[in-house]
């Protein structure tokens, strides 16, 4: 008979000819009609694909920076040209958020009948994947997100999992409250909801903790707001002419881990519109944590979600802050078009100054590569679309392999931004046909 999947793609009769594929189980051999496994009905009602991909596809084009499809998990999930690979995706950002449960309509045109299969083995990696044939498509069900074949399964070594270990949650405050997944350590408990990459500068950031306490209120040109959570309070004040963040305090923080981002946080809220708060504040926190020059902290993405419940937490007390300010001043939340500006001290500079410098920290880098002098040099300095001199473009020699350039040249980008000014970008010269014989045509 086959699997499951093959008997609905046969299209076995009956006036019912749902499917649902279970955990991979087979129908004996002999049974004429598809498998169907009982599943309780989702809480909430199924995730469109195809509306949500033509979401994300129209926020990318008219949103720009903050062009996720919804202030939940789905701001971690980014859909895929094959459409298995972007359902999967998709429950797997419901993992990142916490979720151990989440349903999916797609149509039959997106996943055909010979692919269901495939669906299901990759979910199955991570899930319990169901699925049932509906009328107009199918209904994905996925539960024990994060768990999927391990479900029982020890280890015949003995050996610990990897570190970081994904927890299926029935209580949804839980959910909210602590991140999706737990770091194993030997460190203090303080620091065990953060990824270890970012220990040792939270570490740092505690011993310069200086934005705790409940500020005082009695200046009458600013609008005073707060995000609170169990006990904690982000507080902001902010200047309604121009909505931007004079200062951020914070209170309530028992665990160090807590106080350190909360006091990284309130430091770059502080000047930066409040909605940009709001959206990207903690991401630069992150990025300030970062070691450049070691190996990223994250496969993919790094987000809140995989660095730990205090940055989580953080996150959500900046849009708990943005969404009071909103009700007190009843503007409406638009697009996010800020983009920071160059330091005040790269701005000074003269052209000549800035590639002077430049070619100072390109020297030392090429150096650290084993590189000769001119395997890469800086062409020109122009400004980006916002009118700031830090478009950089970079030319290379013919003896460095083109496979090789992407990787220099975001390792060099790195550099520039740690030694010279954050917001640097690099481009590539743009290759020119050598062929004197294809010039000529």
């Amino acid at each position: 008979m086959g699997s499951p999947v093959a008997a609905w793609a046969r299209g076995a009769g009956g006036a019912d000819r749902r499917h649902s594929s279970g955990c991979g189980r087979e129908p004996s051999r002999g049974d004429e009609r598809p498998v169907k496994v009982k599943h309780d009905e989702p809480a909430v009602e199924p995730l469109d694909y195809e509306k949500l991909v033509e979401m994300f596809n129209r926020a990318l084009i008219d949103t720009l920076r903050h062009h996720s499809v919804a202030d939940s998990f789905l701001d971690f999930w980014v859909p895929d040209a094959d459409p298995v690979l972007g359902i999967a995706s998709m429950v797997d950002s419901a993992r990142m958020g916490g979720l151990d449960t989440v349903s999916i309509r797609f149509r039959n045109s997106t996943v055909p009948a010979e692919r269901l299969q495939e669906l299901q083995q990759t979910l199955a990696k991570f899930c319990m994947p169901n699925l049932e044939m509906q009328r107009d498509g199918m209904l994905l069900t996925a539960t024990n997100i994060g768990l999927g074949a391990q479900v029982g399964v020890a280890r015949a070594d003995g050996s610990k999992p990897p570190y970081r270990r994904a927890h299926v949650r029935a209580n949804v405050h839980e959910r909210e409250t602590r991140g999706p997944a737990e770091w194993e350590s030997d460190e203090t408990f303080e620091f065990s909801d953060v990824n270890p990459h970012f220990r040792s500068g939270l570490m740092a950031a505690l011993a310069t903790v200086s934005r705790e306490d409940d500020a005082d209120r009695s200046s009458a040109d600013l609008i005073w707001v707060a995000g609170r959570e169990r006990g904690v309070k982000l507080i902001l004040s902010v200047d309604p002419r121009t909505h931007t963040v004079q200062t951020a305090h914070h209170s309530g923080a028992t665990k160090s881990s807590q106080r350190a981002v909360l006091d990284l946080l309130c430091k770059a809220a502080e000047k930066l519109p409040i909605q940009e708060a709001a959206d990207h504040a903690i991401l630069r926190v992150l990025a300030s944590l970062v070691d450049k020059d070691g190996a990223p902290p994250v496969n993919g993405v790094l987000l809140p979600a995989n660095a730990g419940a205090p940055f989580m937490l953080s996150a959500r007390l900046a849009r708990r802050a943005y969404d009071a300010y909103r009700a007190r001043t009843r503007i409406e939340q638009g697009t996010n078009f800020y983009h920071a500006p160059p330091a005040a001290a790269w701005r000074a500079l003269s052209m000549s100054q800035r590639l002077e410098k430049t070619s100072r920290v390109l020297g030392a880098f090429l150096q650290s590569q084993d590189l000769y002098p001119d395997d890469m040099r800086v062409l020109r300095i122009e400004k980006n679309k916002h009118g700031y001199e830090v478009r950089m473009t970079i030319g290379f020699s013919e003896r460095v392999a083109t496979a090789e350039k992407p990787n220099l040249m975001r390792r060099l980008e790195r550099r520039l931004r740690r030694d010279l000014e954050h917001e640097i970008d690099l481009v590539a010269d743009r290759a020119r046909d050598t062929s004197p014989l294809r010039r000529l045509s």
